[in-house]
This record gives structure tokens, C-alpha cells and sequence, in this order.
């Protein structure tokens, strides 16, 4: 089962990197962004945004108004995120620049014996608790704005179709690792054989994490 980290230096729950979820998106409008950020915070797994980063076992700072990133923008943002019945620090990303990315960023500090790595997800297959709330959430924010692409995993980044079609590693290895949700127009033009994935909703697709 995946446990919370008690750490004697509250700067420790924010080190050894992030587990995250990444939501590439082709093109919002201010609107859209609104709506997407307040969907987010409102999900029930999520509180926030924060004052200040969110140490596990100590009261919560306060809330305070969401930001949506102008054009060119990155905006930051802390936050609690709910896994296991307990809460953890994350911080959400905006990404509105050459491309336009959503991400929830949650340190692997926050969880007992977790180290980071390539192999992470394959060593640590508790981490599946974090996966399935990074999936509800990312199912539920697609009814705001549908997303090309929305990745799961230790470090992935935001994935961009024109990135993955134009580079073929960078395209093996994405297919290779699973986890991810994904548009069916997208995923036409980087894999032939849709039989590995679930149709989860009309057009959109999810391949779970592969070992």
C-alpha cells in the first residue's frame, strides 16, 4: 500500500522528483482555461489552490483565487491532493506557451521508500492508488475540454502529437511505458493496432501502464 513519508525537514515531502499527470491540449481560449482550472480544483480528490506548498500532517494554508495563465504564460500553483484517504502536496501547472499543457505535480517525497527512476512504476506497483486518481481526474476534466493526450508516470512531461509522430524513439518509448489516455485521431497516427487499448469514452482511448 502506498504510505505517507514522515520527514523530520518539511522540505524533504518536496524532493525526489514527480509522479504527474500531463494534459496536452491543441488550443484553449481564456474561457476554456477558466473552465478547465475550476473544474480542476473542484474535483473532489483536489483542494486548493494554496497559499503556500502543503506539508503532510500540518493544517493547510489558506486558499486563495485561481490563476489562469495569460498567453506565453506558465502559472504555478499549490495544492492538496487526496490518495489513500490521506492528503499530499502537489503543485498544478499551467502551460500556455508554444504548446498548452495541464499538469498536477505531486513529489515523490510525499511517500515512504519511493525513489525515482525509469523503473519507478514497475518497482513500485502501489503507485497504481496514485494512477487511478490521476485517471478519475483526467476523465472528469475531459468533459470540460477534451485533451489530445494525457499522460500518466515518473517525469513524463507534457506529450505533443508533433513531437511523438516526428521522433521515433521518443514515439517507441511512449507507447512502450502505456499509461496514458488518448485521443483516437491522435493515436491513428502513432500506432496501427488499436486492439491493446480500451475505448473509454467516443474517440478516446486508454492503454494502462505496461511492465
Amino acid at each position: 500500500m502506498l504510505e505517507l513519508s514522515h520527514h523530520a525537514e518539511p522540505a524533504l515531502y518536496w524532493e525526489g522528483g514527480h509522479y504527474e499527470l500531463n494534459l496536452s491540449f491543441e488550443t484553449l481560449r481564456d474561457r476554456q482555461w477558466q473552465e478547465v482550472l475550476h473544474a480542476l480544483w473542484d474535483h473532489i480528490f483536489l483542494n486548493g489552490p494554496l497559499a503556500e506548498r502543503y506539508i503532510p500532517d500540518q493544517p493547510a494554508a489558506e486558499k486563495i483565487a485561481i490563476q489562469v495563465p495569460p498567453p506565453t504564460a506558465v502559472v504555478k500553483q499549490h495544492g492538496q491532493i487526496a490518495v489513500n484517504g490521506y492528503a499530499v502536496g502537489c503543485d498544478v501547472q499551467a502551460t500556455r506557451s508554444i504548446f498548452e499543457c495541464l499538469s498536477i505535480l505531486v513529489p515523490i517525497g510525499m511517500f515512504k521508500g519511493i525513489g525515482g527512476g525509469v523503473l519507478m512504476r514497475r518497482e513500485h506497483p502501489d503507485l497504481q492508488a496514485l494512477d487511478e486518481v490521476f485517471y478519475d481526474v483526467a476523465l472528469s476534466l475531459y468533459s470540460v475540454a477534451p485533451f489530445q493526450i494525457a499522460v500518466l508516470g515518473y517525469e513524463r512531461s507534457c506529450q505533443l502529437p508533433s513531437e511523438l509522430c516526428s521522433d521515433g524513439e521518443a514515439r517507441h518509448n511512449f507507447l512502450a511505458a502505456g499509461n496514458f489516455l488518448i485521443q483516437e485521431t491522435v493515436l491513428r497516427l502513432l500506432e496501427p493496432d488499436l486492439a491493446p487499448y480500451q475505448e473509454v469514452r467516443q474517440g478516446l482511448y486508454w492503454l494502462p501502464a505496461r511492465f
